[in-house]
């Protein structure tokens, strides 16, 4: 290299330093005046600041800020079930290896409560190399905990993990074989039944098979899980409705004075 082209060389290094050092310092900047905010003390714009920001610098900035977030929330947290829900959005913002552990954890120390579906869905069948490996039987167990809108969900989640994880068609008709004991609640069951019968067609299980295409008969005429909330939002607003007309009419004859009685003697 010539002594114009060393030259050129060092000039560039040197605006790359420069940039990278006002980067460095613009990206601190935005920390502070976050931590700022959080502490109630007036400060410029956040999103004016990150918007500055070169894009992969701002992600790394933005990644910052979400984590102390997080953090705070996992603090402020007053039930198990949210500090569950937290922790694991706060492991998600780490490399993956991360979010296993604290799977792994959460199994370990709450493997009944229904925040921890997540990990056992993520365990479920999983191979040797995992930290932990959920069988479908203890599976089957976790979900008995659950309130029966996270029942369809854990159901259906664990499946299609089956799927992802190509278990054999006995193990996918193993995994849904409860559900013939179980009353569907809504219309979304039906996919699941008609894989059990599809499963129990092609292991000639035909007693299965029968009565599973009952089952997916039974999910056609269920309301579908937007309909149902909706009907129960509904049915919960006429109940508040008639307690408070109750409350009023028992105010209103309270304050009713009953009639005074006439003196003995009186005309």
């Amino acid at each position: 290299m010539n002594r114009s082209g060393q030259t050129q060389h060092l000039k560039g290094a040197l605006l790359i330093g420069i940039a990278v050092f006002f980067c460095y310092f613009f990206s601190e900047m935005v920390l502070r005046q976050f931590v700022l905010h959080r502490a109630g003390v007036p400060a410029i714009s956040l999103s004016s600041l990150l918007g500055k920001l070169p894009p992969g610098i701002r992600d790394e900035v933005t990644r910052q800020i979400t984590i102390a977030e997080l953090k705070d929330e996992l603090k402020a947290a007053t039930t198990v079930g949210r500090k569950i829900t937290v922790s694991i959005a706060l492991a998600g913002m780490f490399p993956p290896q991360k979010l296993q552990e604290k799977y792994a954890e959460i199994i370990d120390k709450y493997p009944t409560t229904p925040e921890s579906l997540p990990a056992f869905i993520n365990f479920l069948l999983a191979p040797p190399a995992a930290l932990k490996s959920i069988s479908v039987a203890r599976y089957h167990e976790f979900i008995k905990h659950l309130d029966k809108h996270q029942r369809f969900w854990a159901w259906s989640s664990g499946f299609d993990k089956l799927k992802s994880r190509k278990a054999a068609p006995a193990v996918q008709m193993e995994y849904l074989l409860p559900l013939l004991d179980v009353k569907p609640d809504r219309h979304e069951y039906q996919r699941l039944y008609v894989a059990l019968s599809e499963l129990a067609f092609q292991e000639e299980k035909r007693e299965i098979e029968l009565k599973s295409r009952k089952f997916e008969e039974q999910c056609e005429q269920l309301p579908f899980f937007d309909e149902q909330l909706e009907k129960e939002a509904k049915a919960r607003a006429e109940k508040k409705a008639k307690a408070k007309k109750n409350k009023e009419l028992a105010e209103a004859k309270a304050k009713v004075k009953p009639a005074t009685k006439p003196a003995a003697g009186g005309k």
